[in-house]
């Protein structure tokens, strides 16, 4: 898909989309251009990536905060660790789950189960910098909260395997 298809799925504008790859809010994405007049083309879940950033941007939230939850979010605990085993993956997957940030400190997904997509997840509040785990029974007084079943489903082609 390109930025003109995302947008169309996603209702975001294709302006907001571009700010999102240009200016490094996507960890990991490279902001050349595959040459004039050739579109950039992303698979499902890149373009699920990008419409997440340009999402939290428009809830408020700051361009740092956003890539540091993408990023935080694209982690594993393990660092052999497959796509299908990443947080916002298993989101994308399951088309189900919820980001939520913390007093613009800290991070959690999860996932309801989805008999024969997906196990139910959650990955409990992750420090967005550092390493220096959240406090014990931790409540957040600031609290976003992003369902990302809609966005998924706006993202996702007819085609269920692409990633």
């Amino acid at each position: 898909m390109d930025m003109a298809e995302l947008s169309a799925r996603t209702q975001l504008p294709v302006r907001k989309l571009r700010y999102v790859f240009d200016h490094g809010v996507l960890p990991g994405a490279q902001p050349d251009s595959p040459g004039q007049g050739i579109p950039r083309t992303f698979t499902d879940f890149e373009g699920f990536g990008i419409a997440l950033a340009a999402r939290l941007l428009d809830a408020g939230l700051t361009r740092k905060l956003v890539a540091a939850c993408i990023l935080k979010s694209g982690e594993s605990p393990r660092r052999s660790a497959r796509i299908n085993e990443l947080p916002l993956y298993l989101v994308f997957a399951a088309a189900a789950g919820k980001l939520e940030v913390g007093d613009g400190k800290y991070l959690r997904l999860s996932g309801d189960a989805r008999p024969g997509i997906a196990k139910a997840f959650d990955t409990d509040w992750q420090p967005l910098v550092g390493v220096v785990p959240a406090p014990v029974e931790y409540r957040p007084t600031v609290h976003v909260r992003f369902d990302l079943e809609p966005l998924v489903v706006q993202v996702r082609s007819s085609n269920t395997d692409s990633w």
